[in-house]
């Protein structure tokens, strides 16, 4: 694991000098952070975990209590930082849902060639949103497990081989303007580290106990690391509108425990697989700019007869102006 992240560290290193030596097409792409761009926007983040049971063609599909937060920013010269805070939700929210305790960070960091995707999530509280797959569930409230926590770490760096022409910060930053349509490959390495646990299971206290037999397990933990390879496009449309995509699996290595009800733990080694979508829809005023962006990393673990699906992401709409 250190000789890789040696390695990668180098890789950025090469890289960013590389960048200072090699210019944008100016009529690709418009470089505007020489100027202070300020952004009032929408966040909503979310960690989500399904667990299939392949064999008897069963899925618990586990949310949290979603929430919006409101927040406000500036970029400046490839700088930027924005602060968000989250709505307070209603008693009746949280009575259908149920209470969710979140720590939710989320950053990035492009640069002209290489780029980077990083988060930490520590949330508690979720509840099973498909109940009438397993009950004749008629309650107007979710079943929720309250001490349920899971703990996600994760990072995806990458190399545009295209920069000249395509610019990511153009769809997802937006201190740069795609003035003609481009995209470019990637490449780069990725890390994730996931910690799921319960006091009695991922089954809800309502369900039957033959729903908990199918689901004999409490906990699970996961390691991954790997490879990168995408692809990401900006289409421009008449000059006021453009609609950016990337999407970069990722394949390599992960080391999985996990514990039954029975407090067996079990350990199991196994290809990883991984993959990150992100999409941009921005329209450019003369005056202003708006943009709407989203991303998801979703992260699936095999260990038969279980499929773990874990699920990172966040949308954000912005309304933003560029200064002098």
């Amino acid at each position: 694991m250190m000789h890789l992240t040696k390695n990668f560290v180098v890789f950025l290193f090469v890289s960013f000098f590389c960048n200072s030596t090699h210019a944008q097409d100016s009529t690709y792409i418009k470089d505007y952070s020489n100027k202070l761009l300020l952004r009032v926007y929408t966040i909503t983040k979310f960690n989500s975990l399904s667990i299939e049971n392949k064999a008897q063609d069963l899925e618990l599909i586990l949310l949290p209590n979603g929430n919006t937060n409101l927040g406000l920013g500036f970029n400046y010269k490839k700088i930027g930082l924005g602060i968000a805070f989250g709505l307070p939700p209603s008693d009746e929210n949280q009575r259908k849902y149920g209470k969710t305790q979140r720590l939710d960070l989320q950053g990035s960091m492009y640069n002209r060639k290489i780029g980077a995707d990083g988060f930490f999530q520590a949330y508690k509280g979720y509840y099973n949103s498909n109940p009438e797959d397993f009950v004749d569930w008629t309650s107007d409230f979710f079943p929720q497990i309250g001490n349920m926590k899971i703990l996600s770490a994760g990072v995806i760096g990458f190399y545009l081989f295209n920069a000249h022409k395509y610019s990511y910060r153009a769809a997802f930053v937006r201190d740069e303007i795609q003035t003609k349509s481009a995209g470019s490959f990637l490449l780069g390495v990725f890390g994730n580290y996931d910690e799921a646990t319960t006091d009695n299971g991922f089954v809800p206290s309502e369900f039957p106990d033959e729903v908990s037999k199918g689901f004999n397990i409490k906990a699970f933990s996961n390691v991954a690391l790997g490879v990168s390879v995408g692809y990401a496009y900006n289409l421009v449309v008449k000059d006021k509108f453009v609609l950016g995509a990337a999407v970069i699996p990722g394949f390599g290595y992960q080391h999985v425990s996990t514990r039954n009800l029975e407090n067996k733990v079990e350990s199991n080694d196994q290809p990883a697989a991984q993959i990150l979508n992100r999409l941009a829809l921005g329209y450019e005023h003369r005056l202003f700019f708006i943009n709407l962006t989203g991303s998801l990393n979703y992260r699936t673990i095999d260990l038969k007869p279980y499929d773990f699906n874990l699920s990172t992401g966040q949308l954000r709409f912005i309304i933003g102006k560029r200064f002098n």
